[in-house]
């Protein structure tokens, strides 16, 4: 009889270590999918620039991939100059383009037209950035030991309070202000996690304004993780862009026009 008690136990412990290792998913709340749009307008002195618009429809926690928009209408309004220019939707690159230079001093908003509803972005304008001065690679690591460690130095601009926004690439971003270095040269380091020698570590600094700081702050803080930005989170992070036929289903994403320089080199 003990031996059939011990036997039960055996086979309890066995059938509970099984269950432990079932994946669980668990039953989130969802909502109606929110239009998603990532409008980031580049201009860099004497380069000409494909300006891109990407729509997609807000996706569950564990979806990977948001659906992407084509039926849509993407304008840029130029209120300064009193234009309204067209994007052209192109299915290869699944995005809306324009090849179009933005200026400093001009009021520009995006205007989207979707699914009979009328979304557009608040007024924004060109933000200054500062070229990257000097990049290289440096020796030291974090917890791994395998870390690649890149140093960057640009000198901030001492004329005005200036927001930056780093694209180190492979969806990993930094937004900084220049509240402790106005004016000075500025220089720290970035530590790449995945990347090995002989891959290419290229890095853009972008200017921004403070909302698009305090946004960027908030949403790296809740994707650094990695994943995809414009799936559920958990609190929604509202961007600059409203929904003015229905204000209830705002849309997700951010527009804005950044002055922009890229440095890049090959990791040893």
């Amino acid at each position: 009889m003990k031996q059939l008690k011990q036997l039960i136990l055996l086979i309890s412990l066995g059938a509970l270590s099984t269950a432990c290792e079932e994946v669980i998913q668990l039953d989130l709340p969802t909502e109606t999918p929110r239009l998603a749009i990532d409008a980031s307008l580049l201009m860099t002195p004497n380069q000409t620039f494909t300006q891109a618009v990407k729509l997609s429809l807000s996706g569950s926690f564990y979806q990977e991939e948001n659906p992407v928009v084509s039926n849509a209408s993407v304008q840029l309004v130029d209120l300064t100059n009193n234009q309204i220019l067209d994007f052209v939707y192109d299915a290869t690159l699944e995005n809306f383009k324009m090849d179009f230079t933005p200026s400093f001093n001009t009021d520009y908003k995006l205007r989207v037209v979707y699914e009979n509803e009328t979304y557009e972005s608040s007024i924004e304008q060109l933000m200054h950035a500062v070229p990257i001065e000097n990049l290289e690679q440096g020796g030291n690591t974090l917890f791994s030991g395998d870390e690649k460690e890149v140093i960057i130095s640009y000198t901030d601009s001492a004329e005005r309070d200036d927001f930056y926004l780093f694209d180190f690439g492979y969806q990993l971003y930094l937004a900084t202000k220049d509240e402790f270095y106005q004016g000075n040269l500025f220089t720290f380091s970035y530590f790449y996690d995945d990347l090995l020698a002989g891959d290419q570590a290229v890095i853009k600094i972008m200017g921004i304004d403070e909302r698009h700081f305090n946004f960027m702050t908030i949403l790296i803080d809740q994707t650094e993780d990695g994943g995809n930005p414009f799936n559920t989170t958990p609190s929604t992070v509202r961007g600059n862009l409203s929904n003015l036929t229905n204000p209830d289903h705002y849309p997700m994403g951010y527009f804005r026009l950044s002055e922009t320089y890229s440095a890049s080199l090959v990791l040893e």
